[in-house]
């Protein structure tokens, strides 16, 4: 069963979030040198998590037209870690990015989600050999984030300053264990 999620107020400490501060836990993680934080996916928003919670940076300064756009290079990374609240490293985060909390939209939503948790992507140029690379080395899709779920009106209209990745979706990939769990989560690819 997918799960959907889209910035809303007010922001939260633990669970779903995004932009401001990263959890506590993931500080002082080596790729918080280069990148800088975006989002939390919540601990248990699908079995593959573990009771976990998975992070989501992107390589500070980075714009569409840089050239760590191929998998596995990417500028996008995620970081699978215990659940943590949020911390108070500000300078950590995404730059122009509002903290909010991520929520289940109502179902007569008009803006689509921001974050898709499924077992399939949706493709915005529906060009299923962009995922070949990832697959081929055995991981399968887990989330996505659209950059059509960006509010664009009323009191989140100004969540993002600029976007992130060319007015996009940016789609996740993993291996499960034996237990089902993914250990490690990849950016395959970028799809606009």
């Amino acid at each position: 069963m997918p799960v959907f999620l889209s910035p809303a107020l007010p922001d939260c400490e633990n669970g779903a979030r995004l932009g401001g501060a990263p959890p506590t836990v993931i500080e002082t993680h080596p790729l918080l040198e280069s990148h800088r934080y975006v989002l939390t996916l919540a601990a248990g928003c699908a079995s593959w998590t573990g009771g976990r919670e998975v992070s989501v940076v992107l390589r500070a300064g980075f714009s569409i037209e840089d050239e760590d756009l191929v998998y596995p290079e990417l500028a996008m990374r995620a970081i699978v870690h215990d659940p943590s609240p949020r911390g108070v490293r500000d300078d950590l985060g995404w730059p122009g990015l509002r903290a909010t909390s991520l929520v289940e939209p109502p179902a007569a939503a008009s803006t689509p989600p921001l974050v898709r948790v499924d077992d399939a992507p949706v493709l915005i140029q529906g060009e299923l050999a962009y995922s070949d690379a990832v697959r081929a080395d055995g991981h399968r899709f887990l989330f996505q984030i659209d950059e059509e779920g960006w509010p664009a009106s009323g009191e989140l209209g100004d969540i993002v300053e600029e976007y992130l990745w060319g007015y996009g979706s940016v789609y996740f990939y993993g291996t499960p264990g034996v237990d089902g769990t993914v250990h490690g989560v990849v950016a395959g690819f970028i799809d606009f």
